[in-house]
């Protein structure tokens, strides 16, 4: 089974004729749509995973801090 993205690229996104006319009414310009939409995109790629936030809070052999059934 292979998985389709359900996302617009931001490309996408700024060549998308709903989008275009929604700016439009809404006054919007489309470079500081794609401004918005790239520093969005770099905050995004800079997340911690919640995962990745949990492991490095947990010390290193302590055992209260371990799994009990691993």
């Amino acid at each position: 089974m292979s998985k389709t993205r359900d996302d617009l690229t931001i490309t996408e996104a700024l060549h998308d004729p709903l989008i275009a006319m929604v700016l439009r009414a809404d006054g919007v310009k489309l470079d500081d749509f794609k401004r918005l939409l790239e520093t969005a995109a770099r905050k995004r790629e800079q997340r911690t995973s919640p995962v990745g936030k949990f492991l490095n809070v947990i010390p290193n052999n302590n055992p209260a801090a371990m799994c009990s059934y691993c």
